[in-house]
């Protein structure tokens, strides 16, 4: 059986309706993937473009070869006249793939083919086969560019550029020409005008890339200049031409409303991608009158959604134009460019009558509820509140008074008294229970949340609060409550202030949000309810703990019903941390209701776990840091932290952490549930390709290990796992920056103070390994040279120690080394001024970059502490330290007189004579 027919039977068996046949062709097909020629003899659309990912760049793993690349770019393109839409749509998709990679270095004449054929297949548009080879390509070209413009290196933008004056002088005229059938037709023939409209679509959104990325410097270029000037007149021509479609043609409606939102795009982009090259451009000013017209008029289209979204993009231009940054003034040294732009912005468009007229009509037509609105207030208030709330001003057109004053609080704060307004008017106002009212209290509402960060003082905040409380109150409309809970973040967010002053207002908060949350129905609306208590209570940290069972209970029912509501669960994981941190020692009663959650939350098994791991490590460690003891249920989540490390860097300085407080917390319980394992995982991170801040976050880690785990339970696993020939091969290879290459050689100062003998025969066991005899003086040298880039005195004394414990020995390549010890000791004894325990002030005062803010008195900050104190760098005097560790020498060497003999006569007997003081 030849390939070809031994792939078509195995095709025949995967679209088989027998599962077992199915199953088997799938795995055939998946064998098969990395088979040279598959791609190619199979050439199936959807499978190809669903492996350009995997197979089509060179450096891929099994990549597709070059010859067989080449047979199937020059079979995509003969490819355009499929008549099956979906098909040739995944065509497109494909070609315009491999051209991202491969254009132009391995496809040079992509473009040129590509536009020869929509020239050919123009020029024969009577033949149908031509015009549907038209459409396919001109599609297929509009992906292309698509695709290209989504380079982001300037060698793939500037490739673009040099491309684009052929590709727009091209698809230009192809657009016109259609466009010009269009306006000039008196013809009633639907199928003549479907097919311009068809076209020129497409030729259109190409032109709108081609010319936004394609011309940097636009404004001067004659033929896109020309296009914008054009673009401008053809959207007048397509609203009036709009107009005369008869209303059972609405497909022709719609075709014409996606010009008008095209050229909308268009112009929109280029305000974004060049602000001051549209300003600059002759025919700009005309653009934005003639927007301007349309909303001063309510707009002049027919038909709602499209009006409305060309309003938007009136709206959203004008706003660009006020607003960009591009056109703001530098006082120092004002760019000639940003005066010109300026000067044309304020005399040509915005003088004072249009900005006048432009917040009249703002305020009065579009910043208004309108009667549809008000019915959707009392029949889905949840709804219209999430409607309004979320990002959707770019598609709406809605708003009230009140809205332009929230909106404007950090321009008006100067010219309007708020508090007078807010303890008179507006407090009047949330009294009223008058129906109609419930918009205004509503706005009240959402408007104090906007000024609250601007122009509220600390007196006026309990008329601020009283406002909301009322407003949270049960017999409320639900839109208004919700408006309270959202705004009532807000404040509390923004403020400081004393929890016990403010204790009762908080508990009623805490009763009303209550009760709301359980009447919404709308996940988004159970999490905004959920985030203000959890603003509550970090607030009121552990002030909260009279009021924490009433938010308690609502959480396991909560999560019941929030299955598969990501961003729910999320909210619940973000205040049950919230919950354990304010409640510290006490939340062990909580650990029942958290383990399970962070278990979930953790486990990559969970679909879930992508969404919710993050906020599952913060209650982890929160659960940690506050625990007084280690109890089963958190012990027995140790193995998940191990794995989750080991499973590479995407959580390596998280995990980290949150093994590090069990450490502090039962180191022995701990190594008993996950020695071996945790062990190799650090071992496993360490080597080349290694960032240098993940390196420094190991070896911190590593310190605290030596710390809380004594040397004999751990010296085997460190060289049986390999962990420290990795460091030593690091540490040796000098790759890597000082700062990096001092917390490895800490490391080593930390298990050489407790035990110097074995970490000189680890070094020499792995110079004799590696072929490398003279390795234990070489990395001695190395520390030694190192030594003086070590900058915290805590550190500076640790290596001193170490480097003091490794000279208790009679090996003679380390004892060389000895006339720049003295010198390292006398530089170390000078620094601090220890007391008769050796402990100093100065070794406290250090923060680790990923340390959290250690002044509050959590349970893991006692741990700490008490590990400090214990501390060899704390307990030891250094003097007495040096000179027992001469002692020490001088016994290894047969007495004081052979070793000042041997060695201490190799030493400046100045550096000697400035030591002996401080030696005491």
């Amino acid at each position: 059986m030849s390939a070809r027919q031994a792939l078509l039977s195995v095709l025949a068996d995967a679209a088989s309706q027998e599962e077992r046949r199915m199953k088997t062709a799938v795995d055939q097909l998946q064998q098969w993937e990395t088979t040279p020629q598959f791609n190619a003899t199979l050439q199936a659309i959807i499978y190809l473009k669903n492996g350009i990912e995997k197979y089509w760049r060179k450096s891929a793993k099994n990549a597709i070869a070059s010859e067989e690349k080449d047979i199937i770019r020059s079979r995509l393109l003969t490819a355009l006249d499929e008549e099956q839409k979906p098909l040739a749509t995944q065509n497109a998709v494909l070609i315009s793939r491999i051209a991202r990679i491969d254009f132009p270095l391995e496809w040079p004449d992509l473009l040129n083919t590509i536009l020869e054929i929509v020239r050919s297949s123009t020029a024969n548009e009577s033949d149908p086969r031509a015009r549907l080879v038209q459409q396919r390509s001109l599609y297929t070209l509009h992906l292309i560019v698509k695709g290209l413009i989504s380079k982001t290196l300037a060698a793939g933008r500037k490739q673009f550029q040099q491309a684009a004056p052929e590709l727009f002088t091209n698809v230009v005229n192809i657009y016109l020409r259609y466009v010009d059938q269009l306006f000039a037709s008196n013809s009633a023939n639907i199928e003549s005008l479907s097919g311009c409209l068809e076209t020129s679509r497409m030729a259109l959104k190409c032109l709108r890339r081609v010319v936004v990325h394609g011309f940097p410097e636009f404004s001067t270029c004659e033929g896109p200049v020309a296009f914008f000037r054009m673009a401008s007149e053809h959207l007048q021509k397509f609203m009036v031409f709009k107009g005369s479609i008869p209303e059972q043609c609405s497909f022709l409606v719609t075709a014409v409303d996606s010009h008008i939102k095209l050229i909308g795009k268009f112009f929109l982009d280029l305000m974004d991608a060049h602000p001051r090259q549209f300003i600059l451009t002759s025919g700009a000013g005309d653009v934005l009158r003639f927007y301007w017209g349309l909303l001063a008029g309510g707009g002049s289209e027919q038909g709602p959604v499209s009006s409305q979204t060309t309003l938007i993009q009136g709206l959203l231009l004008i706003k660009k134009t006020l607003k960009d940054p591009q056109f703001n003034l530098s006082e120092k040294d004002p760019e000639p460019v940003v005066v010109q732009c300026r000067h044309i912005i304020e005399n040509e468009f915005m003088t004072p009558e249009t900005t006048t007229n432009l917040a009249e009509i703002l305020i009065t037509k579009y910043m208004r509820l309108t009667q549809d609105d008000l019915e959707e207030w009392d029949s889905n208030p949840e709804g219209w509140v999430l409607e309004e709330e979320a990002d959707s001003w770019k598609y709406q057109l809605r708003d009230s008074i009140y809205c332009g004053i929230g909106l404007g609080s950090h321009d008006l704060y100067g010219a309007i008294d708020f508090e007078s307004w807010l303890k008179g008017q507006l407090s009047q106002d949330v009294q009223n229970a008058d129906p109609s009212y419930r918009v205004i209290r509503r706005r009240i509402a959402w408007m104090i949340g906007k000024w609250v960060s601007v122009n509220v003082s600390k007196e006026a905040r309990p008329a601020v609060y009283t406002i909301m409380l009322h407003l949270l109150r049960p017999e409320e409309h639900m839109a208004v409550r919700l408006a309270a809970a959202q705004n009532l973040m807000a404040c509390i967010d923004d403020w400081d202030f004393e929890p016990m002053t403010f204790a009762p207002f908080l508990k009623q908060s805490v009763q009303g949000l209550r009760v709301l949350i359980g009447e919404v129905e709308e996940p988004d609306s159970r999490m905004r309810i959920l985030n203000c208590m959890s603003i509550i209570v970090e607030r009121m940290d552990e002030h909260i703990t009279p009021y924490a069972q009433q938010i308690i209970e609502l959480l396991p029912p909560l999560w019941l019903t929030a299955t598969n509501q990501n961003l729910l669960q999320s909210a619940i994981l973000v205040i049950m941390t919230k919950l354990v941190e304010s409640l510290k020692s006490q939340s062990v009663g909580l650990h029942a209701l958290v383990m399970p959650l962070i278990r979930l939350s953790v486990d990559p098994s969970q679909e879930a776990h992508i969404y919710l791991m993050e906020d599952g490590f913060e209650l982890w460690l929160a659960t940690l840091k506050t625990a007084r003891q280690c109890t089963d249920e958190l012990i027995s989540l140790v193995p998940a932290a191990v794995a989750l490390l080991a499973d590479g860097l995407d959580h390596l300085r998280t995990m980290l952490k949150i093994l590090q407080s069990y450490l502090m917390l039962d180191a022995a319980r701990t190594f008993q549930f996950a020695c071996a394992a945790l062990v190799n995982a650090v071992a496993s991170l360490l080597g080349d390709g290694l960032r240098p801040e993940a390196g420094v976050s190991i070896m911190q880690f590593m310190d605290i290990t030596a710390l809380t785990c004594p040397l004999p339970s751990t010296g085997e696993l460190y060289i049986s796992s390999g962990l420290l020939n990795k460091v030593l091969s690091v540490i040796m290879a000098k790759r890597e920056t000082n700062v990096v290459l001092t917390q490895y050689l800490g490391f080593f100062a930390r298990l050489a103070v407790e035990d110097s003998g074995y970490v000189l025969n680890v070094i020499n066991s792995s110079g004799q390994q590696f072929g490398q005899p003279g390795l234990l003086g070489m990395f001695t040298e190395l520390w030694m040279e190192k030594f003086d880039n070590v900058s915290h005195p805590k550190h500076r004394k640790l290596h001193a120690m170490g480097l003091t414990a490794m000279m208790r020995t009679s090996y003679p390549v380390v004892l060389e080394h000895l006339p720049r010890l003295v010198g390292i000791w006398g530089d170390v004894l000078n620094e601090v001024n220890e007391n008769g325990t050796g402990d100093s002030l100065v070794y406290w005062r250090e923060t680790q970059d990923d340390e959290d803010d250690t002044s509050e008195e959590t349970a893991e900050v006692i741990r700490r502490r008490e590990l400090l104190r214990r501390d060899p760098v704390h307990t030891t005097n250094l003097a007495h330290y040096i000179k027992a560790s001469i002692a020490e020498c001088e016994r290894l060497h047969g007495g004081a007189e052979t070793f000042q003999r041997q060695w201490l006569s190799k030493v400046d007997p100045l550096m000697l004579e400035g030591l002996t003081p401080l030696l005491g």
